[in-house]
């Protein structure tokens, strides 16, 4: 009877697209889907993200990678003047984005989703899960001193003063530099 029910085990992971939390995350889902070979994983991140990831990877069953929209605009074109640019489009793209995708992966593997497994300020990866009445695994990829500062955010803006921008910024340059 497990068994059966491993077979029907459709596992969707959301992965950050930028700095270094995709290859972290898809590493271990590497791992999990040599220890649950008849589980199928859907690795859900941007087509630039999923080209690095999945380029020298080769074939694999049980791990396909899926596509989601970046948010940016048709014609964009990178700002040096602003290199978080495209980190604020895909946010504003989530979770639309990912839902799209999963509903493709769904049709395409035969299986509705089982479980979510994401990056852990993927915060909506929790409201996914549960509209699918599905578990929710939260992942941290990054080092401590990044969620240190998640987790202390609202202490940080109030000993910082101000509306607050300063600190997402620099919170923003702080994970592409040391996450």
């Amino acid at each position: 009877m497990s068994e059966a029910k491993n077979d029907l085990k459709h596992i969707a992971v959301l992965a950050f697209p930028f700095a270094t939390h995709a290859a972290p995350l898809f590493s271990l889902i590497r791992r999990l889907s040599t220890m649950a070979p008849q589980a199928k994983f859907s690795f859900f991140s941007t087509r630039e993200s999923n080209n690095k990831i999945f380029s020298n990877q080769g074939r694999m069953e049980s791990i396909k990678p899926y596509n989601v929209n970046d948010g940016l605009p048709e014609d964009y074109m990178i700002s040096f003047a602003n290199p978080h640019e495209p980190v604020e489009y895909f946010l504003k793209a989530v979770p639309g984005n990912f839902k799209q995708a999963m509903e493709v992966a769904v049709q395409v593997i035969g299986r509705e989703i089982t479980c979510i497994i994401s990056d852990a300020f993927f915060w909506f990866g929790a409201d996914i899960a549960r509209e699918l009445h599905v578990p929710w695994v939260p992942l941290w990829t990054a080092g401590p001193r990044p969620l240190l500062l998640h987790l202390e955010t609202d202490l940080v803006r109030q000993k910082m003063g101000g509306d607050g921008k300063l600190f997402d910024g620099m919170i923003i340059k702080y994970m592409f530099e040391f996450a």
